[in-house]
C-alpha cells in the first residue's frame, strides 16, 4: 500500500500573465534559501555588540568566520558551536567586570569634573 500526496494546483495562468519554460508564471517569487552564513552586522546584532567590536573579534579569530571575497561571512553553525561551548561567567566574573566598569566610570568623571 502506497501513500499519495496531491500535489497543490498552480494558478491558471491567464492571457495577462507572463509565463516561461513550462508555462511558470515568470511574475512568481524565487523561493526563499535559508542562508549558512552570517553577516559581521547580523552577528553584531546577534550578540548585542557595535559592529566595530564585532569586526574586532571576527580579525582576531575569537568568532570563528571566513573572509571570502574580501567579505567576513560567520557561519552559523559554528558560530551558535562556538556560543554553546563558551565557559560560564561565575559571580566571580560578573563581580570583576563590575567593579571595572566602576573603575572606568570614576575615572570618566574625574576627567570630566562631575
Amino acid at each position: 500500500m502506497s501513500t499519495v500526496i496531491p500535489f497543490p494546483q498552480r494558478p491558471a495562468a491567464d492571457a495577462t500573465t507572463p509565463t516561461g519554460a513550462g508555462g511558470i508564471p515568470t511574475t512568481a517569487r524565487p523561493a526563499t534559501v535559508a542562508r549558512a552564513v552570517y553577516t559581521v552586522a547580523e552577528t553584531a546584532h546577534i550578540l548585542s555588540l557595535s559592529l566595530g567590536s564585532t569586526y574586532a573579534l571576527v580579525r582576531s579569530g575569537e568568532i570563528p568566520a571566513i573572509k571570502l571575497g574580501g567579505r567576513w561571512l560567520i557561519p552559523k553553525r559554528r558560530l551558535h558551536d562556538w556560543l554553546d561551548n563558551l565557559p560560564e561567567a561565575t559571580t566571580e566574573d560578573v563581580g570583576r567586570e563590575l567593579d571595572r566598569l566602576e573603575r572606568q566610570e570614576q575615572r570618566q568623571r574625574r576627567r570630566t569634573g562631575a
